[in-house]
């Protein structure tokens, strides 16, 4: 264990400081957190006070307004040409956005919109207004329109004759919230970056004081380290820049059968199945590929280790296939089964507005009909899919993308001929859960802006005793050819856009690791991409 022991002091010089930066970042952390908390409570005070004085000024116009003889003469006589005269108001208070003047028959005298002048607005559902009580505070128009408004009674002495509205769109409030957050957030940034430069330089000055660690100290970290490797449920294998093995813990030792008699010995004679001179020296990071050895299939991650600039050696860890599967069993399962149901919770509520509707017209033989066609539609679309598709999994993927098929305005069907197990040894449902998913995916987004009819994808999925075999047939065109012999490669895409061009690659690797098959048929009309997963000669 010398050559860890030596790493470690040639860390020596940024261990000593470390209780100096520990001490700096909780006095900036506190700092920090401080500024948050002061910066929080002015805006908050802030958007109480812009609310407040437009409430305010809100009101005392619509009071102006109510009170205006002109205003009151014209609802007198029926003369609903009032949007000409409160024009005025509109620069007495700044983003005013609508005056609006009704009669007790909700007939318009003034609107921002000169169409609907005389004509009858929806009932004003705030307060008691029509019965001379003004209401201030937020509402929501009858076309879904958000704002600050203030409603005020209009008399002709004792008797109420109308009422005056004024309102700001509470957008133009939203962005004036907007413009004084980011003012206060600039001056408390650059308050806290003052604050916190000043406190590092004032701190930096009692370094001398903070600095040098004991053996024991430096003994203990090693220890905290040693024991976190150990406990680690990976297999763990460092060396250091010569290609000498440093590190090698328990789950290493079992996984590969090896002991510590390895330690110090040149990695290339002990354990060749690792390149860390190709990862070292060609500064190569090997990221979760599958790598068979000793007859077991193990997920391998394999990084070069720096000391600031320079490499100091390199790290390869292992996960055994069975307990990564065992992990994305728990969570791709659920992920596919809660798609299902969030799919089939709109498409639910869709029908429930259907027969909502119906049952409002007092229609109730229709809503029967309705309820019963759909009950019947859905029990007969169950039992297709659950006859043919016996892996739950498989079979929640698919419910959930033929009801995300009609947000393409596409059909998703199942051949007939289709059949699945509910077991597929040794192949991984997650596995075909990633084909078959980014297969329809990538037929979903090929109908994207495709102005067509009957967009249909046709999936066929069949499997024996020596291979899976999935079909994925969409009639939106043809693939360019150059794309078509690397289209599986990483960043390489069928569609245009950022972010494409992993799905595919996905797939391509899964193939890969069952010593598949992938074939691409494509034409002027249609694609067809056939995916086959080998259960045999893995």
């Amino acid at each position: 264990m010398s050559i860890y022991f030596n790493e470690i002091n040639r860390r020596s010089d940024k261990m000593k400081i470390k209780r100096n930066d520990r001490f700096i970042f909780l006095m900036s952390l506190l700092l920090t957190f401080s500024f948050i908390l002061l910066a929080v409570y002015i805006i908050v005070e802030e958007f109480g006070h812009i609310e407040s004085v437009y409430e305010k000024d809100l009101y005392n116009i619509a009071n102006i307004i109510a009170d205006d003889e002109v205003v009151i003469e014209k609802i007198k006589s029926g003369d609903n040409s009032l949007d000409t005269y409160v024009d005025k108001y509109y620069e007495n208070v700044e983003d005013l956005s609508l005056i609006i003047i009704l009669d007790m028959n909700n007939i318009r005298y003034a609107h921002p919109n000169d169409v609907e002048l005389g004509n009858e607005c929806d009932q004003i559902e705030v307060s008691d207004i029509y019965n001379g009580e003004p209401y201030i505070g937020s509402y929501v128009d009858e076309n879904n329109v958000k704002s600050i408004r203030a409603f005020v009674p209009i008399y002709d002495g004792d008797t109420q004759i109308g009422v005056a509205s004024t309102g700001i769109l509470q957008g133009d409030v939203n962005a004036l919230k907007l413009s004084k957050t980011t003012t206060i957030l600039l001056a408390f940034g650059f308050g806290l970056i003052v604050s916190l430069v000043s406190l590092t330089w004032l701190l930096n000055r009692f370094k001398s004081e903070l600095l040098g660690f004991a053996p024991t100290e430096i003994a203990l970290l090693y220890a905290e380290n040693k024991s976190v490797i150990e406990q680690l449920n990976e297999a763990v294998i460092s060396v250091d820049d010569n290609y000498k093995i440093t590190t090698l813990n328990k789950k290493a030792k079992k996984m590969f059968d090896l002991s510590d008699s390895i330690i110090g010995k040149d990695a290339e004679k002990v354990i060749s199945f690792i390149d860390f001179k190709t990862i070292i020296d060609g500064n190569e990071y090997v990221v979760n590929k599958y790598r068979k050895i000793n007859d077991d299939k193990l997920l391998m991650n394999a990084f070069p280790l720096y000391l600031e600039d320079k490499i100091i050696g390199a790290t390869a860890v292992f996960r055994s296939h069975l307990e990564v599967d065992s992990l994305v069993d728990q969570i791709t399962g659920y992920q596919q089964m809660s798609v299902a149901l969030r799919s089939q919770k709109h498409e639910f509520q869709n029908k429930l507005h259907v027969v909502l509707g119906l049952i409002k017209m007092k229609d109730y033989e229709k809503a029967e009909n309705y309820i019963m066609e759909n009950v019947y539609k859905t029990n007969l679309a169950s039992d297709y899919y659950t006859s043919r598709l016996k892996d739950d999994r498989i079979l929640a993927l698919f419910i959930g993308k033929e009801i995300q098929s009609k947000q393409f305005n596409a059909q998703l069907l199942l051949t007939s001929d289709s059949y699945l197990t509910k077991v597929h040894n040794p192949i991984n449902s997650d596995d075909i859960v990633i084909v078959l998913g980014n297969l329809i995916d990538n037929s979903f987004e090929a109908y994207v802006n495709k102005d067509m009819e009957n967009k249909r994808i046709v999936v066929d999925i069949f499997e024996d005793e020596e291979k899976i075999k999935i079909t994925v047939i969409d009639q939106a065109g043809g693939v360019d050819p150059e794309v078509i012999n690397n289209m599986f490669e990483r960043g390489v895409s069928t569609k245009n856009g950022d972010s494409r061009g992993t799905g595919l690659s996905l797939v391509g690797e899964i193939v890969n690791v069952y010593s598949g098959e992938k074939t691409v048929q494509s034409s002027e009309k249609e694609t067809k991409i056939e995916i086959i997963l080998m259960k045999v000669n893995l």
